[in-house]
């Protein structure tokens, strides 16, 4: 069954896109908003890495990437679905993926780089606990330096906040930051 394309004019409350490299905290920071701000009904959860591994968007794995390929189209469609009935029952949503450029524009109202660019040593230490290679590690984190996620998404979108995101007080910071303009921004 498909749904409506989802559009900023039929929404109610604002589609927040949390991005940036792996380990800069897009998840954590995503989760606590969403739950700031009330969960289901106000603000849905959507984790597009989720979807891809629980739908079996991945395909085979790459060994020179070290990492899988994605059904894009299929993921795409996927999260289309999930943000048009978050549009149509008036919520929310706080959705966050590694990158943005794989979006359409109009699915979000507000896109927040995460970066540790401030402080490198913090990224590098959570991909390794995560067990990514030195190789992946040191991708990750030389993406990160280089801004590449923040040029794409200010490439991509109208409304892009770049933030740090390597303590627990930034993270807080940026959930309340984050929230407010959510709030703001309920119609």
């Amino acid at each position: 069954m498909k749904t409506h394309k989802t559009t900023p004019e039929a929404r109610r409350r604002p589609f927040v896109l949390i991005t940036g490299v792996p380990g800069t905290g897009k998840t954590t920071l995503a989760d606590r908003l969403a739950a700031r701000l009330g969960g289901d009904g106000v603000c849905a959860r959507v984790d597009v890495g989720a979807i891809a591994e629980d739908g079996g968007f991945y395909g085979d794995y790459v060994e020179e990437m070290d990492t899988h390929e994605l059904d894009e189209d299929g993921v795409l469609d996927h999260v289309e679905e999930v943000l048009a009935g978050a549009e149509e029952s008036g919520s929310g949503v706080a959705c966050d993926y590694h990158s943005c450029e794989l979006f359409p524009k109009r699915w979000f109202d507000l896109v927040v780089v995460l970066t540790c660019v401030e402080d490198t040593k913090t990224l590098y230490e959570r991909l390794e606990s995560r067990g990514y290679s030195e190789k992946k590690i040191r991708e990750n984190v030389e993406c990160d330096i280089f801004q590449v996620v923040v040029e794409e998404a200010k490439e991509a979108y109208d409304e892009v906040w770049t933030r740090n995101n390597a303590s627990l007080d930034d993270l807080e910071r940026n959930v309340e930051e984050i929230a407010e303009w959510f709030e703001a921004r309920c119609k």
